[in-house]
């Protein structure tokens, strides 16, 4: 009797033995799987981190490429190399963490900014309009090229506003010569009614959200660059500015306050002048614009001194700033990991 229950004993000992073995060796295994189940999730993450981080460097440099290794980030690293055209640019990006590698790749392409209708050389869209020209202002909307000379694109209005009562302000309560300065389509002045339908603060914000240069209340002379007709920008000025001197810009300005024109100031493109409330527009000087401005809030004053004031519509230099002025939105058309 007493034999055989040392059997027994010395038995469920070493079935004890090998479960409390088993137990171990399954735990252990628990815990490795846990580990790496982890690291790899924490590749992955700074993987996708290391895209959406570049994603957002490319939205503030439009001209970002190549390949950028061993960024830091999360206690890990990756690589990240970006190529391809707008319309279709790859990123591949390797998220590295405790010897683990994750690969994520995106196709993505850049939605091309939308810029406002244009509807005539000069559009003012106001509750309370006031205009005062003392100077030489000429106006046109009939199509000329980037040099000001008259081509046989299509005409707009010379001017344009959205209500009647404004029509009728500009035609009888300018000086005549200066009416009979604004050129363009229907006659001599070319002034119509376009009723105003634009969501004004969804166009100025998103043109803003994509500005290449965003510059303060300031006066800017000679010297100041806002683009060039090859590499046009969005210019977003925020406050009042007076641009003076013998300078030039291409592409969108949008600005959100007072605008003064002043000295040789050259615009090719798109201007629009934004307001909440009261905006005043100066016309001084030998200014020019090729393209068309927009001058949009509650109160609109337009004012032309002493000086030469050029408002001519000019197709070719919106186009030229719809084709190549880059947004900061993507679509992403493909996600691979």
């Amino acid at each position: 009797m007493g034999k055989g229950l040392l059997v027994v004993i010395l038995g469920l000992g070493i079935i004890i033995s090998i479960l409390e073995i088993n137990l171990n060796a399954n735990t252990n295994q628990g815990f490795k799987t846990t580990v790496d189940y982890y690291d790899d999730m924490q590749a992955r993450l700074i993987s996708n981190s290391g895209i959406e981080i570049y994603l957002e460097k490319l939205r503030e440099d439009k001209t970002l490429s190549g390949t950028f290794n061993d960024n830091p980030l999360m206690s890990g690293s990756y690589d990240i190399s970006i190529s391809g055209p707008d319309t279709a640019l790859k990123l591949k990006s390797i998220g590295k963490f405790s010897g683990v590698n994750h690969t994520s790749m995106i196709l993505a392409k850049r939605i091309p900014i939308v810029p406002p209708g244009v509807n005539s050389s000069v559009y003012i869209s106001s509750t309370n309009l006031s205009i005062n020209f003392n100077g030489n202002v000429d106006i046109s909307g009939n199509d000329h090229d980037m040099n000001g000379n008259p081509t046989a694109g299509t005409s707009l209005p010379g001017v344009g506003v959205n209500k009647a009562s404004d029509s009728a302000y500009v035609v009888n309560n300018i000086k005549p010569k200066i009416t009979k300065a604004i050129t363009g389509s229907g006659g001599t002045p070319s002034v119509a009614t376009i009723p105003d339908t634009t969501d004004w603060d969804q166009v100025t914000q998103n043109i803003i959200f994509a500005a290449d240069y965003t510059l303060p209340t300031g006066t800017y002379s000679s010297g100041t660059s806002l683009g060039t007709e090859t590499d046009p920008k969005i210019t977003y000025v925020n406050g009042d500015v007076n641009f003076t001197g013998t300078s030039e810009g291409y592409g969108i300005m949008v600005v959100n306050g007072n605008l003064t024109l002043s000295g040789q100031f050259t615009f090719y493109g798109i201007i629009i002048v934004y307001g909440q409330s009261q905006i005043t527009v100066q016309l001084t000087g030998n200014s020019t614009v090729y393209g068309a401005t927009m001058f949009v809030g509650q109160s609109v004053d337009v004012k032309a001194a002493a000086g030469n004031a050029t408002l001519y519509y000019c197709s070719a230099a919106i186009n030229n700033a719809r084709l190549n002025l880059k947004s900061s939105r993507f679509k992403i058309l493909s996600w691979w990991e």
